[in-house]
């Protein structure tokens, strides 16, 4: 079987975690092969979900009740709010598959409700599709568009705002996806659009507060080379170019961008169990303002399966991805992230789950810097089809060296959800 990440989640209804406007490189091959019998890619027939057949669709829907508690909602540490926010999120997921082409449509909304802080609430929805041409041989294209609304999480690189209102943007995306192999050759390539419209806010006074000047439209191209030396060994090269168009302000200098990487890597299957797939190269950061200089630096990123047993799966990735700074919004930052997600299925009804993240955040030739760290963990129960629960408890943290425009932070929370499904 072949996936490209990990299907299973901490819990559905964990608070949004915006996909942001970086350029994020190697979203596509070499392709990670995995055995079908290990946990996350595991199929467990008595907990598989039913759905309905309807027009030759598979109709699969869910709902997700929760309530989450958090210690520092504005992520301060010289102010702390803690509050607690329920929510609720149904979804609703179409497929349709021959050995021709695949169909997939999915959508969803979100509402959050705070107890105390009301002023944080928000409503987040989202409508995307997918067809693939290609599903049994290995070759393949993909189209892919959606639209959606997000709340983006305080505390990181993308939301800038002590207090006030969540941050909210909407965003039209989509992007045409290509595999051709060759023998022992594959090439895999992508072009891609990302819109970003951000909602204005307003001030303690009801005034409205202009959020247009974050806007931007990201256009973007990237295509990976690979060949396969050996069964288990195969070498790549990578190369991803990313144009960013923010939109202009009377306030504010033309912060237009372009992004470019070139990698080269290795990918090797020690055995069936362990997976292992590590690449270097060359990032630049180039502002369209020659005054505002370039960042650059090394480009790395890689990905990690170990499967020491049928009960137990490791996956870790480092991946890298390069955004305009909103701190002095004419700068750049570069995000280096590596993460390890385990999950141990106990009993076929009940599976823990763990998670760990590490963050470093360079913000060029800003006098300071940032590293933030988050681990999680917690148990899902499978009572039924139609019934499980999730749950779960985190800590995060944000380090802060030098003078930053930004304060560090620690932050306790946890989840409960339960999820019913047909």
């Amino acid at each position: 079987m072949c996936i490209t990440g990990l299907r299973t989640s901490f819990a559905v209804l964990a608070l949004s975690i915006a996909w942001s406007p970086a350029a994020e490189a190697q979203n596509i091959g070499p392709l990670i092969r995995e055995p079908n019998d290990v946990p996350g890619s595991r199929i467990i027939s008595e907990y598989k979900q039913i759905g309905y057949d309807i027009a030759g669709f598979q109709v699969l829907p869910t709902v997700t009740f929760g309530v989450r508690g958090d210690d520092n909602v504005f992520t301060r540490t010289s102010v702390k709010e803690s509050d607690n926010v329920l929510q609720a999120e149904p979804r609703l997921q179409l497929r349709k598959q021959n050995r021709f082409y695949n169909i997939s449509v999915g959508t969803m909304v979100r509402t959050s409700s705070y107890l105390k802080l009301t002023s944080q609430d928000s409503t987040e929805y989202s409508l995307e599709g997918t067809y693939t041409l290609g599903t049994t041989s290995p070759n393949s294209i993909a189209v892919n568009v959606g639209y959606r609304r997000e709340a983006i999480m305080r505390g990181t690189v993308e939301n800038d705002l002590a207090g006030g209102e969540p941050l909210m943007r909407r965003v039209l995306h989509g992007s045409f996806t290509g595999r051709k192999q060759f023998n022992r050759v594959a090439i895999d390539a992508q072009v891609l659009s990302i819109h970003q419209r951000y909602e204005d806010l307003e001030d303690s006074a009801g005034t409205p507060v202009d959020q247009h000047f974050r806007n931007v439209t990201r256009y973007g191209v990237q295509g990976i080379a690979s060949y396969e030396i050996s069964s288990r060994t195969a070498i790549f090269l990578g190369v991803e170019y990313d144009r960013f168009n923010y939109a202009l302000s009377r306030r504010l200098v033309n912060r237009d961008a372009e992004n470019w990487s070139g990698t080269a890597g290795v990918r090797y299957e020690i055995s069936r169990l362990i997976y292992a797939q590590l690449g270097f190269g060359y990032r630049r950061y180039n502002f369209k303002d020659p005054a505002f200089g370039a960042i650059a630096g090394l480009a790395v990123w890689g990905h990690l399966r170990y499967f020491p047993s049928r009960v137990l799966a490791v996956r870790g990735s480092i991946e890298q991805s390069n955004t305009t700074s909103p701190y002095d919004l004419v700068g750049a930052v570069t995000l280096t992230t590596a993460k390890i997600e385990a999950e141990y299925e106990m009993r076929r009804s009940l599976s823990w789950l763990a998670a760990t993240k590490f963050t470093l955040e360079d913000y060029g030739k800003q006098p300071y810097s940032a590293r933030r760290f988050d681990v999680s963990a917690g148990p899902r129960l499978r009572f039924s089809r139609w019934l499980s629960a999730n749950a779960s408890a985190g800590y995060t943290r944000r380090f802060v060296n030098g003078s930053a425009p930004f304060e560090p932070y620690s932050q306790f929370y946890g989840l409960i959800s339960v999820t019913l499904a047909r």
